[in-house]
């Protein structure tokens, strides 16, 4: 980057926080900053996706460090440096909530990384951290290439679309007085083995495209009924739909255990309710609703 992104006033902000804390705690500006946003699938065919991106998401800020050192941070613990060499990298090594994405290091170096919400919360956040770390490597090595490449998490999708495949189409639930809602259950266990399944993906794309988003509904629920949840997955799915909810299913993020919804916006409340009275009856911590309205995609600060 020609200019430090920190102090640049059109850079995004979350960008140029990500910058300056780089600086901060480096010492000298990154070379690279890209931010990647959480994914949630709402219905799959096989590896045929119906993708939306989130809010939420992550950054990872990068600078190149010498002899094949490798240095990865968390933007919101600096204290816990961790150091390790290339080839420890490309091995695996390195601390859980990097290692996947820094497999791809070839050179050294120093790496700042910010995920707004933890991993399993429904979101895809280590998703889009790995990819994130994956991005700023190659970008460093002088191999990047522009946000949309088949490595650019959440590439193609724009605020109030969905993605199948490269197909772009209009998602807005707000504008249809809707809210697409993930809730996170807060159990985290064992990691869930990736599911294969069979939606009916013409019929939801017909859907989309002619404004009728809550046609979508019944089709997440019949997603949800033809899976394998776990009791807290299946105690929100009915709670939720007993209290209004047009829709609801699992959904896979990694340890986490979360559920996908579909609701009128003023039932939004009474839901919220009903989902937690539900866990409360069971001994479950109280779930955490966020909702989704469909975001831009990955974004490469310059």
């Amino acid at each position: 980057m020609e200019a430090d992104l920190a102090d640049r006033p059109d850079g995004a902000p979350e960008l140029r926080l990500a910058s300056y804390t780089y600086r901060e705690v480096f010492g000298q500006p990154p070379a690279q900053v890209w931010r990647i946003p959480g994914t949630v699938t709402l219905l799959a065919d096989g590896p045929r996706r119906l993708t939306v991106t989130a809010r939420w998401g992550a950054i990872v800020a990068a600078g190149p460090l010498p002899d094949a050192v490798i240095e990865p941070v968390r933007m919101n613990r600096p204290d816990e440096r961790c150091r390790l060499t290339v080839a420890e990298a490309a091995a695996g090594g390195g601390p859980a909530w990097a290692a996947d994405g820094l497999r791809s290091a070839r050179h050294g170096a120093a790496l700042l990384v910010n995920t707004d919400l933890p991993e399993g919360s429904g979101v895809g956040a280590t998703e889009a951290t790995q990819t994130a770390i994956r991005l700023v490597l190659r970008d460093l090595a002088g191999l990047g290439q522009q946000a949309g490449g088949p490595d650019s998490g959440g590439s193609g999708h724009e605020p109030g679309m969905a993605m199948m495949g490269d197909r772009r189409l209009p998602c807005d639930p707000a504008a249809a007085g809707l809210r697409l809602a993930v809730i996170d259950t807060r159990v985290r266990g064992i990691p869930q083995a990736p599911i294969t399944e069979h939606a009916p993906m013409e019929a939801a794309a017909e859907a989309l495209e002619a404004g009728a988003i809550e046609a979508l509904g019944p089709m997440l629920t019949a997603a949800h009924s033809a899976l394998a949840p776990d009791e807290v997955q299946k105690v929100a799915v009915s709670a939720a739909l007993g209290a209004g909810a047009l829709g609801a299913r699992m959904i896979t993020d990694g340890p986490g255990r979360p559920v996908l919804a579909l609701l009128p916006a003023p039932r939004l409340p009474e839901i919220r309710a009903a989902v937690s009275r539900a866990f409360a009856a069971r001994g479950f911590r109280s779930p955490r609703f966020l909702t989704v309205q469909p975001a831009g995609g990955a974004h490469r600060g310059a």
